[in-house]
């Protein structure tokens, strides 16, 4: 089964395009121009990068270009345009190598990266005066952090040897236009110049020097900004470079920026002075700003909403000169590339952030070993990684019934799912029936789906909801994933994509929890079968037996327990680790068990049974083992060990301690009578002998995990042998090795 894809919510671009056909003549052919069978692809699929670049590149007072993606299409301003080129006419939105062929190399190392900027230098004659182009070039980051495409600004030296201009340049007065028209060109000396447009006729305005010398100003700020917020790689830094740069940039007294986490109901504001967090329903300028999504004027400033490619509102800039200023299109037009590079690196950096909170939660998932763990982690790590609140989980339950699971939802909020049932309209018990992924982005949809149906989640003040369904291997819903947001929250593609990828990882974590769960079943009745099972022992003690097999995989395992009766009222008792997770171990496993039980049972002594054992088995294989034989009528137990943990010693009312034996090789090297240590074991005492898998970790020492289970142990001696033996694995759970536990206690 398929999920159902939610309809994308339509890009609104009407002002972005009014921008671009409002600055000139190649703006308005950039706007007409169908695009569909070009590298850019349609206009409304262009990056809100290559949109924020190019209004910047248009309403340039100054020549400058904009080459994008691997084939760097050109996209240049008019200024751009009537440059001089003596290689004839060419269009915008050639590829840059039909363009200008002996640059590409240079614009190629800015698009990977490989040279952070290139600066190139032409010569020719331009309506009788010898010029110096320079070609400044520096990135265009896209909200992945990657350059996307190539700036290119143009500006223009003259040489000595012509001083009229040095008079014109004196005079803060430029030359006019017409003069540097593509037909009035001469010869030029250099090549591969960008050629002009001619049919496009474009004209460059009359410009004074200082206009013109504060542009590039402008131009050079912009390019600063640019630069330092695609080194900003969290949000908190991509509004402290907004609110540092940007004043110098546009003249103001203060810049503040206000951030709104997606669906939240609060901003986090940045810089200046006021508050540094407001609601959304504030009637401060930046509230306003972000919940009317337009653009607020204030007496001495303006308010921008801050968008993505979408049209979202990701917060608002807000800027104040030192008095009253004229609304001017110019400063319009720099607020708004202010604004879209800001939106921009805010795009880019909440895409970062999810990431990380992406790549948590799959490692969070990755190591739970239960359903009760995987559902745990579901509810607490994937609406951090989406911003959202009131998470649940609902499954399927006996009978029509649904179960919910729920991470902190509100106690009324849960009532109203105490009685849902597979066959509810309602959107969890829907999607966990038919697999379809819901999105209500407003509760006037709910109300649309569901007349006259309460509508619980709404009444709690969420207002974008999804439920999303999980499905098995064979594609069939096994639950159904939901959470909101309490402020209506647009979901574009990467959005929808990024829902998808939370399903995946879930679907995936509970499909191999619920493998792992049936594989631990076997492996625990297979073990069952190759283990002796509890005996009720000797008068005087009480004895419990544990195994449990590794939890990852099919892992019939090598560790066993042994218990023996012998005369006189003793108990023999085995505990062994053959190394391996797999039948091979398994089956060496039972061979020593049997042997060892043989050479017990015979009367070798314990000193005795590890050299013979390897007399008799050889060196085949290797592991560890120990061996006690408990006598309740003397009060004492002799302990003989071969590389095996140590056990442990609770004496009646006295804390735990370790019976330390004499050391010796492991199991299967052994070839001399083994050190035998005897210690009292006296009415109340507590033996336990155990595998390594109860005390190892990989993320603490050994000795630790010793310490860990003297702990487990104080306040437990007390309670039935059983008690403790649940306890002891319940305490130190979370082992990657099998688990095999002996506790005996001597009741006199």
């Amino acid at each position: 089964m398929t999920r159902a894809a939610a309809a994308p919510r339509p890009t609104d671009d009407a002002r972005w395009r009014a921008l671009v056909s409002g600055a000139g003549r190649t703006g308005r052919w950039i706007v007409a121009h169908d695009w569909t069978g070009s590298p850019l692809g349609p206009l409304r699929d262009w990056p809100q990068s290559l949109r924020t670049a190019l209004v910047i590149c248009l309403h340039s007072p100054t020549p400058a270009a904009i080459w994008w993606g691997p084939e760097l299409v050109l996209l240049p301003n008019d200024g751009y345009l009537a440059l001089p080129d003596p290689t004839g006419p060419q269009l915008p939105g050639r590829p840059g190598a039909a363009v200008w062929p002996d640059a590409v190399p240079a614009l190629t190392g800015v698009l990977t990266a490989a040279e952070v900027t290139c600066r190139q230098e032409r010569e020719f004659d331009s309506g009788g005066e010898r010029r110096r182009w320079v070609f400044s070039s520096g990135p265009i980051v896209d909200a992945t952090g990657r350059p996307g495409g190539v700036f290119t600004t143009v500006t223009a030296t003259v040489t000595p040897a012509d001083r009229a201009t040095d008079v014109a340049e004196a005079t803060d007065v430029d030359e006019p236009a017409a003069a540097r028209r593509p037909d009035a060109a001469g010869t030029g000396t250099g090549t591969g110049i960008p050629a002009a447009r001619r049919d496009l006729d474009p004209p460059v305005p009359h410009q004074h020097g200082g206009e013109r010398r504060r542009a590039l100003r402008q131009a050079e700020g912009l390019a600063r900004l640019a630069g330092a917020l695609s080194a900003a790689g969290s949000r908190e830094a991509v509004t402290e470079v907004v609110t540092t740069v940007t004043p110098t940039l546009v003249g103001a007294a203060e810049v503040r920026v206000a951030v709104a986490a997606a669906g939240a109901l609060d901003l986090t504001v940045t810089g200046g002075s006021g508050p540094g967090r407001l609601a959304v329903a504030d009637d401060a300028p930046l509230a306003r700003a972000v919940r009317e999504e337009t653009t607020v004027a204030l007496p001495d400033g303006l308010c921008l909403p801050l968008r993505d490619g979408g049209g979202a509102v990701l917060g608002a800039l807000q800027v104040r000169w030192a008095g009253p200023v004229a609304d001017e299109e110019a400063r319009r037009i720099l607020l708004d590339a202010v604004a879209g590079l800001c939106s921009q690196a805010l795009r880019r950096a909440e895409l970062t952030a999810s990431a990380r909170a992406m790549a948590a939660f799959a490692a969070r998932l990755s190591v739970t070993r239960s359903t009760g763990e995987a559902i745990e982690v579901i509810l607490d790590a994937a609406p951090m990684a989406l911003g959202a609140a009131l998470p649940g989980l609902a499954m399927r339950d006996e009978g029509r019934r649904i179960r919910l699971w729920h991470g902190g939802l509100p106690t009324g909020l849960i009532a109203t799912f105490d009685d849902l049932t597979i066959d509810d309209p309602r959107p969890f018990a829907r999607a966990l029936r038919t697999g379809e992924r819901i999105i209500l982005r407003n509760r006037a949809e709910f109300a649309a789906r569901h007349p006259g149906l309460p509508d619980p989640a709404g009444a709690y003040g969420m207002v974008t909801t999804v439920v999303l369904p999980l499905l098995d291997a064979s594609r069939r819903p096994i639950a159904a994933l939901g959470f909101g947001w309490s402020r209506e929250r647009p979901l574009h593609d990467d959005d929808l994509a990024l829902l998808d990828t939370i399903a995946d990882l879930c679907e995936q974590t509970l499909e191999r929890v619920r493998l792992a769960a049936a594989e631990h079943n076997l492996v625990t009745r297979l073990a069952g079968r190759l283990r002796t099972s509890a005996a009720i022992g000797p008068p005087g003690l009480e004895v419990a037996t544990r195994y449990q097999p590794a939890m990852s995989g099919l892992h019939l395992g090598g560790d066993w327990y042994d218990l023996v009766d012998l005369d006189d009222g003793r108990l023999a008792v085995v505990v062994g680790d053959v190394v391996g997770h797999q039948v091979e171990a398994a089956a060496d496993m039972a061979q020593l068990r049997t042997v060892v039980n043989t050479l017990i049972r015979s009367g070798v002594p314990l000193a005795e049974v590890f050299p013979r054992l390897t007399g008799l088995l050889g060196v085949g294989f290797l592991g560890t083992c120990l061996a006690m034989v408990v006598d309740p009528v003397a009060g004492e137990a002799q302990v003989a060990r071969v590389g095996h943990p140590h056990p442990v010693l609770l004496p009646s009312g006295r804390p735990p301690e370790t019976v330390w034996t004499g050391h010796s090789l492991p199991l299967g090297l052994v070839r001399d009578p083994v050190p035998v240590t005897t210690v009292a074991f006296g009415p109340g005492d507590l033996l336990v002998a155990y595998t390594d898998g109860l005390v190892e970790r990989r993320d603490q020492a050994y000795d630790a995990g010793v310490t860990a289970l003297h702990e487990v142990l104080v306040p437990v001696r007390d309670q039935p042998v059983e008690a403790i033996a649940d306890t002891l694995l319940a305490k130190l759970s979370g082992s990657d090795d099998d688990q095999a536990l002996v506790v005996i206690r001597h009741v006199g």
